[in-house]
């Protein structure tokens, strides 16, 4: 689970963590810079890598809504529009865990959420403060 010093994160009482690519620079973040990156205001990682979300409807709904303030269907409404409006390219999504495991070890620039306590291999977890 992740915690800070200061008590539990954001994320802690949906029970899931932040995952991303090998390849991703970044280690932590705070919760506005997630918020952020969730809403398309922040498309690249540190060092010019483009973001790609990666999501799990039904999974991890709870985290997606308690870093953004959005339920899931609002979310993906929220993606559409950006994505029709060409400004942002809409999060894959997946019909499993290892599915999205899978997918963010093999794309470059890629974050989801995981449930918390998902064996993580190929993808590294970032902290969020």
């Amino acid at each position: 689970m992740l915690c800070c010093l200061s008590g539990c994160s954001l994320l802690a009482q949906s029970s899931a963590d932040v995952v991303a690519n090998a390849s991703v620079s970044t280690s932590s973040l705070d919760k506005g810079a997630l918020k952020d990156i969730l809403l398309g205001k922040t498309a690249y990682w540190e060092g010019g890598q483009a973001i790609i979300i990666v999501v799990l409807p039904g999974k991890t709904d709870e985290a997606l809504q308690e870093s953004t303030g959005m339920s899931a269907s609002a979310f993906k409404t929220f993606w559409q529009r950006l994505t029709f409006s060409g400004r942002g390219k809409q999060p894959k999504e997946v019909d499993s865990v290892e599915k999205l495991l899978a997918t963010v070890a093999e794309s470059k620039g890629a974050m989801a959420f995981v449930p918390a306590g998902t064996t993580l291999n190929g993808v590294k977890k970032i902290t969020i403060k």
